[in-house]
């Protein structure tokens, strides 16, 4: 089950597509797991035998070297039995080797921080289900061929349950017939990615589509001076008049034709117009004690 999927038996145009769209495919999220501690007390293999040479006449203890741990993680689907074969539908991982029989990845001088070099992250591409099965596994490293590769693994639990996408983690503790694994979960959006599936996608912008920014819930919120669909229309200045002019820009005032001042409220005379005055553009009437066509009489 932990075979890396492979590109193969496709014509070359094929592959090549499928190559790009790996190389260029986003997730919406990703689950995280990071090791915190590791207990194998006496050193021994899941089948009972010692990582490492045979064990002492005296005490049958495995005393001659600790054992080269490292874990692998299996995320599937939910079940309510977990079957430990098969295929990782939600992904895989795996780490170098941390440690011996007991560690642990804290740091001394902060508990809170946990040695990154435990943590395996597992992204996703789908609206995160919330609930999955979780199958982690500790593992000797050894460079010798083995017909069986069961034979090297140290201990193997099993957690089903629930989760939210979020920053806090969740800490879990399985205490095996051989080892003990302590570990913490959680779920983390990608970025541009909101909600409790991660599928809800708000990109922030400011141009020519949009000018907004995206909220904790990953809804728009507009930029200052931008309103509407998208946040796409300028928020002209205070007090112009929306009926005589428009903005593309927050905080303009543009007059339309036959309009001006500071808040295009004043209607243009009609070309000519001498002593008149206007309530709508290229008016020209007189005023008192003036006539003519265009009041210059």
């Amino acid at each position: 089950m932990w075979n890396r999927t492979r590109i193969t038996n496709c014509l070359p145009i094929v592959c090549l597509l499928l190559t790009l769209w790996t190389k260029v495919s986003q997730s919406t999220g990703y689950f995280e797991l990071q090791l915190i501690s590791v207990e194998n007390v006496n050193g021994e293999l899941a089948d009972g035998e010692c990582c490492d040479g045979p064990r002492s006449p005296q005490d049958r203890r495995c005393t001659r070297d600790e054992c080269d741990t490292y874990l692998k993680v299996c995320l599937k689907e939910y079940q309510m039995v977990v079957t430990t074969t098969g295929a990782c539908t939600f992904g895989a991982g795996s780490t170098q080797v941390l440690g011996g029989n007991r560690f642990s990845l804290t740091t001394k001088n902060n508990p809170n921080k946990i040695d990154d070099a435990g943590k395996i992250v597992i992204p996703f591409q789908f609206a995160w289900l919330r609930e999955f099965s979780l199958i982690v596994e500790a593992w000797d490293w050894d460079n010798d061929t083995r017909n069986n590769d069961e034979e090297l693994l140290i201990e193997r639990g099993v957690h089903t349950g629930t989760i939210n996408p979020g920053d806090s983690w969740q800490t879990l503790d399985y205490d095996g017939p051989v080892a003990r694994l302590v570990y913490r979960i959680r779920v983390r959006c990608d970025e541009n990615y909101y909600g409790n599936k991660c599928n809800k996608l708000c990109v922030p912008r400011d141009d020519y589509f949009g000018h907004y920014r995206c909220d904790p819930s990953g809804t728009q919120v507009c930029l200052d001076g931008w309103m509407g669909p998208d946040c796409r229309t300028a928020i002209c200045r205070r007090g112009c008049n929306l009926l005589h002019a428009n903005c593309s820009v927050p905080g303009e005032c543009e007059c339309k034709y036959g309009w001006k001042g500071q808040f295009c409220d004043e209607c243009l005379l009609h070309p000519g117009c001498m002593h008149g005055t206007c309530n709508q553009p290229w008016q020209c009437n007189c005023k008192t004690n003036w006539g003519g066509l265009w009041c210059d009489k």
